[in-house]
């Protein structure tokens, strides 16, 4: 959580107030300005957010420190200092993707279909093929031959 998230969109105080402008770097002037909107706060609210809580943490962390100082700890460790706590994985080998796929029937977006000898919108075919009761990979597998020739021929239309 940061430090602006406990702060979400509270309400103002009615009080005199003064400007502070100040100078950023674009990077951060962005990554900010991201941040607030996330949050649904203005760059002015973060900004006074983050000045009141810096000055109200200078009192607190002053107590803090002084208490931490002197008092001992309450709970022992949990494990011993010479045990290690990392854990070694070791990596799976990269296997590639079998899902299936109608790229190798594609020609210009679109793909053929068999049974009607026309082509269709890639993003369309699916419904197409429902029409035949068939899957995607059904209707082109199943007519491999059709299919091919319907390419080889539109392959060889585009070249003329």
């Amino acid at each position: 959580m940061g430090r602006l998230d406990k702060y979400a969109r509270q309400s103002k105080r009615k009080e005199p107030s003064k400007v502070l402008p100040i100078r950023l770097p674009e990077s951060i002037y962005i990554q900010f300005q991201q941040r607030c909107e996330e949050l649904g706060l203005s760059m002015s609210e973060a900004g006074y957010l983050l000045i009141k809580e810096e000055t109200e943490d200078a009192l607190y962390n002053t107590y803090t420190n002084e208490v931490a100082a002197t008092t001992e700890p309450l709970q022992v460790p949990i494990q011993k200092g010479d045990y290690s706590t990392t854990k070694v994985t070791t990596r799976k080998p990269f296997v590639p993707s079998t899902r299936w796929t109608s790229t190798p029937y594609e020609v210009e977006n679109e793909l053929p279909c068999p049974l009607c000898h026309q082509w269709y919108s890639k993003a369309n075919f699916s419904r197409h093929a429902k029409q035949h009761h068939l899957t995607t990979r059904e209707m082109l597998e199943s007519h491999e031959e059709i299919v091919h020739q319907m390419i080889q021929d539109r392959k060889n239309n585009l070249k003329e």
